[in-house]
């Protein structure tokens, strides 16, 4: 490397080598600095603004390396002036008089990975030049920030490493606080002998300041500074002016020199995979891959970005605070919607985290566009054999990912064959919890999976308040460890985010022109329609769902649905005209109907369609059911086929090609009378040029589409992607070609591997001979036009259905390969039937293929199975036809007829059996299930008491299945099939009419559990162990829940089962004809109670019993509802609460209450005499008074002594008696305690002293003090102490309320709407936004008013309440800002303090609910009662 400035001269030793000035003035003159304080003594060098290659082919730009007797230092250095603070690891710059801020990373994370490759090549090159024992002393990183004006305000964390030129930036000196100072330890000295070596050593590693690796392609310049990087790749970002000044982002896979073949193979795969994943998708929520080019001998990708692009951790760092929570649930919004259009497309990220995706917004922060980019572990359809359901066919790898993104990833993210879906819904709850909590689920791996083993799930309601219980519950059911439990896709995720964004955001009214591209669930556009949900984003539009209440013929108002499709911008509306062209043409019928003329809706241009789903808002796409259930029924697969090709045959009618059919494009349309067909939907690609061969979802796209016969796309193609659909429909999966990897016109196979094994058994060898002709490689094997291959499809059934039964050793007879005729087949079939006996198999039975189909809902393979299946489940049989069910029904009667009663049901002495006699009928009836892997599943689900003790209660479906190791469909049929038979019980039906007579006594509503603890009062029980009891009781109330929920006859149920809050709830359901809230309404109520109860035992002290009753009284009851007896208020209340219980004078206290304070509040000890009063007595008279508190049944007299003694009481423990008694009297003792209590009017305290001369001191060296009070001693504390010190007194609240009168006035706003949203706010700690706005205007307000006033004074808050109420609008910030401006020396105020009453003077300082910080001590002072009167009387301490 050429030398920089002037040689030097004979004898000179050379030590700074840099081959050309720096191009950035402001860094050539921090290396100048640098530079000139440098001694020309050894071992001091250094190297200036060269690069070089790391072993793993990563190229690293260096700013400055030098060797110094302290150490070797990597320097980067950054120029940016002004004031730089940080948020997190941004950084943000702000010049004086800047109108803008600019923003880095800390680059001390990349600084050290150069230093690590630069040590690893040096020692290479040691060995290289024979220097075998020689090695590079440890090279440390440091950022210089060279602007002399500089002055930090970073945080103790990021200025780790951080230098300046000079100590009045607040950091420490690059020069005499690195370079310059000697080593810790002498080992560590940098010996000049290896510092001779080092310019040798550059040589050999090839550093340079060639710029070669800066050029992407012919056109593109690449940034020198690395925009990201992980252990196999970085991101650089990319510019060029022509053709047009466009930006972008390179990412460069670091392959050329990898340690080995196998991971440069894994690199290579991933930099493919990454840009293959990616063709075919057009969406703004995905990074769009643009180019893959080789770059100096390793693969890279250039993709669409922009300079000012953020990750999402850094914009929330820099713009988190002022995001409003419709924009965090936005950023949410765009990230599902992103995540569901991929998955529709069968692309799966797999590793979702905050590194992963970008945001685009303006230089304020508004207006947010996500973006997800890290493809390189996403899979797809292509990369696997398996099918949908098990896309990642391979364990995930973390190698190409970045450990920042660990805490995102599912804790089956490394498990062999996860589930993609399951793994993207576990990442969309991770970065839900950041955007709405501003923080990373955990801080490491490790945290997060121990937190979600302990909570089961992600709770933002634990670290920010605010939450919604509907966002709280989204998040959590996303991230629920067990994927089982887990939200089963993207779809869902977006309806539970619609129905949440209704509770979280407010109402807000949009005018006729407001934005539809914008607007949320809840929102109305075009002036009179509700956006009920927003159903997805697409590469061109919006599309939202919207209702309106009409009028229909019978002159009942009933709700009208359509979809609203917005066009992203106008140039995608050109492709909505287009789409609205060709359903001019073909839409009614089973195709959506366009219902009115393209039209401009506030600016935007919208379609507006018929909805696909029909009457049933919850409508869901034929891609939803089949994620959701698996494939087709029988009857679904016929009828739904039928309505494929019916669409197909009205498209082919007029000329019209849809190139994009697929089950997320069809709708299962609900009708009025709740039947459903399909609907086809999104014509987007309908004007696509004939030419473009690559236009539509690249699953069921005809990959021989291009190929030199078939240049354009045709009616192949189209019917090609139907046979895909009908392939799905009927297996639940996908068909493969070869191995899933290459392209299927390199391959010799004829037709894809279809999934056959998962066909209906009867359709499968039709089915089988179908898809081979329909999907076959040459078109002229194919069916040669759309009645041909609609014929087939209908053969398929026919063939079916003259499939004749099994041949039994009773049916066996005559030509079995003979063609039967339509009275011989079912000839046959009433033979079989015939002779069934219960152990014959249902396909041998005589049922056709379409019956069995049915039959197989309920999981039963024999005759006698079936019997055990209520009567009335078959006819509610989902997705069967008519005629199949009655098929089964009739043949139902027939072998009940012949084959009599299943079994004979235990016989139970006396009218009114016991608990124990209940939960014997309905174990001997769970028992005599068949013995399968899921037979226990009935005690199991019920609770019920067994040899292994007390299980669970109240266990979901879910939870039984995971246990026994079966599916949930088996776990509800073991439950419907049960549910038969005790609907068939006379004791479990008076069960049934004896809870209903209990619920209406205790006001409808009670928990699981009290319902049970009623019925067993009832009921008696000779059972000696509680625990089992009470188990068994639980069981008898579910069986008869459950029975009740599925009634024979189709009556009304009269009760249900809820879940809230984690407890269990049965409740009255409302009667026809009566006013009478329904039962979701009563568990809803029953939940706040228990909220409020568990408010009320964190309050200090606790409340008494008139708080409670108000406050349980002021939560608004459901319309209906008779007035509750205030006892049973209470008792509800605590039932339904986390952590608090009922005592029996109907207060409220805390399960955990510490004993201590159970001691004093109880006054248990309060009386003892001489005779004293044992351990285990004391303890039951606490218990007495607090029943369920949380005791160590093991305590000692040694820890209840101490106790007692925090708590006042002196009672001491007589060894010999084995009793506390009093102590004895101490009568120079009680003379002089009497003595003090009449000296102390004229003497003060120690406490006194120590207050006085705290202040006395905090007047003099300012800075923030708490001070503490009684709440009692409050009423002219503020006035003596203003009197006695030099202070500024400030009665806030009286502030903060002047400034807001100034705004209601201003704004000409009435004062008592703003009264009776704070009445509002606070019963439910909901902020309307508009008052919120107001709020933190008129803080503002007030910290202007406070700073503008003497910077040398302390001023005196007292009266801050508000500032507690409004802690999170405002309150924190101004009180945070004014106690650290008060803790620096040279910032105003001079001092700070802030008056805090509480229940003890001792008290830990607050304002309402909230802590306020103190950093020790020296931060507080106590004022007891003596020290405020003679504050009082003029006195002081003097």
């Amino acid at each position: 490397m050429a030398s920089g400035g002037a040689t030097p001269g004979p004898g000179r030793v050379r030590r700074w080598f840099q081959s050309r000035p720096s191009p950035y003035p402001w860094e050539q003159e921090g290396l100048d600095h640098v530079r000139r304080l440098m001694p020309d003594t050894e071992p001091f060098r250094g190297w200036a603004t060269f690069s070089f290659t790391a072993s793993s082919g990563r190229i690293n730009e260096c700013d400055l390396f030098v060797a110094t007797p302290g150490g070797l230092y990597l320097v980067e250095l950054k120029g940016h002036p002004g004031r730089v603070i940080n948020s997190g690891d941004t950084w943000r710059f702000r010049d004086q008089g800047a109108s803008f801020s600019s923003t880095l990373r800390n680059p001390l994370h990349l600084t050290d990975m150069k230093c690590k490759d630069l040590r690893s090549r040096l020692d290479w090159a040691l060995r290289k030049r024979g220097h075998q024992t020689e090695k590079t002393p440890w090279i440390q990183p440091a950022i210089f920030l060279t602007a002399e004006n500089l002055r930090s305000e970073l945080d103790e964390v990021q200025a780790e490493h951080v230098y300046a030129r000079s100590e009045e930036s607040r950091l420490p000196e690059i020069w005499r606080d690195l370079l310059a100072k000697p080593p810790k330890h002498e080992k560590q000295r940098v010996q000049p002998q290896f510092s001779r070596l080092l310019p040798d050593l550059f040589q050999q590693i090839g550093i340079s300041a060639s710029t070669a690796h800066l050029r992407f392609g012919n056109d593109w310049t690449l940034e020198p500074a690395k925009l990201d990087a992980g252990n196999t790749w970085e991101d650089r970002l990319a510019q060029r002016s022509e053709p047009v000044k466009e930006e972008g982002r390179v990412r460069i896979y670091l392959t050329a020199q990898q340690a080995g073949d196998q991971q440069r193979q894994s690199v290579e795969r991933a930099a493919k995979r990454e840009y293959q994943v990616l063709q075919g998708i057009h969406h703004r929520g995905i990074a769009q891959a643009v180019q893959f080019a080789d770059h100096g001998g390793s693969p890279a990708i250039l993709f669409r970005h922009r300079h000012t692009d953020l990750r999402l951790d850094s914009y929330l760092d820099l713009f988190g605070e002022s995001l409003s929570v419709e924009t965090r649930l936005e950023l949410v919004r765009q990230l599902a919607e992103a995540v569901q259009y991929a998955h529709q497309r069968s692309l799966y990220h797999r590793a979702l985290s905050a590194r992963s995706v970008y945001v685009s917004a303006r230089d304020d922060g508004s207006q947010p566009v996500a973006r997800i980019i890290d493809w390189q572990t996403a899979a797809r359809d292509f990369d696997t054999t398996a099918g949908v359901s098990s896309m990642g066919n391979s364990m995930v790898s973390g190698e190409h990912l970045a450990h920042s993104s660990e805490v995102y990833l599912a804790p089956d993210f490394d498990t062999l064959y996860s589930d993609p879906i399951e793994l993207d819904v576990f990442g969309l709850g991770a970065l839900a919890y950041l955007l709405l909590t501003g923080s990373p689920p955990a801080t490491a791996r490790s945290v997060l999976l121990d937190r979600l083993g302990e909570n089961q799930g992600l709770r933002p309601s634990a670290v920010a308040d605010g939450v919604s219980d509907e966002l709280d519950d989204l998040v959590f059911d996303a991230t629920r460890p067990d994927p089982l439990d887990r939200l089963l896709s993207a779809d869902d995720f977006l309806k539970r985010l619609d129905d949440a964004e209704k509770e979280s955001v407010p109402d807000v009214v949009a005018a006729p022109d407001a934005d539809p591209l914008e607007a949320s669930a809840g929102q109305v556009v075009d002036g009179e329609w509700d956006v009920v949900r927003v159903l997805g984003s697409g590469a061109t539009a919006r599309a939202l769902l919207v209702s309106r209440l009409d009028e229909f013929a019978d002159g009942e108002p009933r709700p009208e649905y359509r979809v609203f499709k917005v066009a992203l911008d106008e140039d995608k509306a050109t492709q909505l005209r287009a789409e609205a062209e060709a359903l001019t043409k073909v839409g009614g019928g089973v195709v959506v109907k366009l219902l009115n003329p393209v039209r401009h809706l506030a600016g935007r241009t919208v379609l507006e369609l018929e909805f696909a789903g029909g009457a049933d808002p919850g409508g869901r796409t034929l891609g939803e059911v089949i994620r959701d259930e698996g494939k087709l029924t029988y009857h679904n697969l016929e009828r739904y086929g039928r309505d494929l090709f019916t669409a197909l045959d009205a498209l082919a009618a007029h000329g019209v090609w849809h190139r994009d059919i697929k089950p997320d494009n069809l709708g299962v349309f609900r009708r009025a009378d709740r039947s459903t067909q399909l609907k086809l939907f999104d014509f987007s690609l309908a004007a696509v040029s004939d030419r473009d061969v690559k236009a539509g979802t690249r699953s069921y796209l005809d990959p021989f589409l291009g190929m030199p016969r078939r240049p354009e796309y045709d009616g192949h193609a189209e019917r090609y992607a139907a046979a895909m659909t009908l392939h799905e429909m009927a297996s639940g999966r996908l068909p493969e070609w070869g191995d899933g990897m290459a392209h299927p016109q390199h391959l010799d196979d004829e037709t894809p591997i279809f999934a056959a094994d998962l066909f209906d058994p009867d359709l499968r060898e039709p089915l089988t001979a179908f898809f081979r002709t329909a999907l076959h490689r040459d078109t002229d094997q194919r069916f040669e036009n759309l009645k041909r291959m609609a014929d087939a499809w209908w053969k398929v059934f026919q063939t079916a259905d003259r499939t004749p039964p099994l041949t039994t050793p009773g049916t066996v007879e005559g030509d079995l390969e003979a063609e039967l005729a339509d009275d011989e087949l079912e000839a046959l079939r009433d033979a079989a039937a015939k002779n069934a006996t219960r152990d014959t198999p249902l396909d041998a039975a005589g049922l056709s293929p379409r019956a069995l189909s049915v039959a197989s809902v309920f999981d039963v393979f024999t005759v006698g199975e079936l019997l055990r299946v209520p009567a009335h489940q078959i006819s509610k049989a989902r997705g069967q036809g008519r005629r199949a069910k009655n098929e089964l029904q009739r043949r139902y009667r027939q072998w009940s007829r012949k084959l009599g009663a299943e079994h004979e049901r235990p016989r139970i002495e006396g009218a009114s059996p016991t608990i124990d006699d209940l939960a014997t009928l309905l174990t001997s009836l769970a028992a005599e299930q068949r013995r399968t892997k899921a037979a226990g599943a009935i005690p199991l689900l019920l609770g019920l008491p067994g040899e292994n003790g007390v299980p669970e209660s109240w266990l979901t479906q879910t939870e039984v299945a995971k246990r026994l190791g079966v599916t949930p469909a088996a776990i509800s049929t073991k439950q419907r099939n049960a549910v038969g038979e005790w609907a068939a019980d006379a004791h479990v039906t008076a069960v049934r009419d004896e809870l209903v007579d209990l619920l209406t006594e205790s006001g409808r509503v009670m928990t699981a559990d009290e319902l049970a603890a009623a019925l067993r009062a009832r009921r008696g029980s000779i059972e000696p162990d509680p625990a089992r009891v009470r188990a068994m009781a639980r069981a008898v109330v579910r069986a008869a829940v459950e029975t009740e929920k599925a009634p024979v006859d189709d009556a009304e149920p009269r009760l249900n089962m809820l879940r809230r809050n984690e407890k269990v709830l049965i409740a009255l359901e409302t009667m026809p004809g009566s006013s009478d809230p329904d039962a979701a309404e009563l568990a809803d109520f029953a939940m706040h109670l228990g909220e409020c109860a568990d408010e009320l035992v964190r309050t200090e002290p606790l409340p008494g019993r008139a708080v409670v009753l108000r406050d349980l009284r002021a939560i608004t009851p459901p319309d209906g509802l008779a007035a509750q007896a205030d006892t049973r208020l209470v008792e509800l209340a605590a039932a339904m609460s986390r952590h608090a219980a009922a005592s029996p004078r109907q207060e409220l206290y805390p399960t955990d209450l510490d004993l201590v304070r159970a001691l004093r509040i109880s006054q248990a000890p309060a009386g003892v005499r001489e005779v004293g009063i044992t351990v285990e007595g004391l303890i039951a008279k606490v218990r007495a008074r607090f029943p369920l508190l949380d005791l160590d049944e093991d305590i000692t007299h040694v820890r209840l002594e101490e106790s007692l003694n925090a708590a006042g009481f002196r009672l001491v423990f007589d060894t010999a008696k084995a009793r506390f008694v009093p102590p004895a009297p101490d009568v120079s003792r009680s003379v002089s305690s009497s003595f003090t209590s009449i000296a102390s009017t004229k003497q003060p305290s120690a406490s006194a002293v120590a207050a006085q001369a705290r202040l006395d001191s905090a007047v003099q060296r300012g800075g923030f003090v708490a001070l503490t009070l009684r709440g009692v001693h409050l009423p002219g504390a503020a006035e003596s102490i203003a009197a006695a010190f030099p202070v500024k007194p400030v009665h806030v609240d009286s502030l903060f309320l002047a400034a807001f009168r100034d705004l209601v006035k201003k704004y000409d706003e009435d004062w008592d709407t703003f009264r009776a949203l704070d009445t509002e706010f606070g019963a439910t700690g909901r902020l309307s936004p508009g008052f919120a706005s107001f709020v933190e205007v008129a803080w503002d307000t007030v910290a202007e008013d406070l700073n503008g006033r003497d910077p040398k004074s302390v001023l005196f808050l007292h009266h801050a309440s508000l500032l507690g109420r409004y802690y999170e609008r405002g309150g924190r910030d101004l009180l945070t800002n004014l106690q650290n401006a008060a803790r620096r020396a040279d910032d105003r105020p001079h001092g700070l303090w802030l008056l805090c009453p509480g229940e003890s003077a001792s008290d830990t300082p607050r304002l309402e609910q909230h802590i306020v910080e103190v950093l020790g001590e020296s931060e507080r002072a106590v004022l007891d009662g003596t020290y405020l009167s003679r504050l009082a009387a003029g006195e002081g301490t003097a």
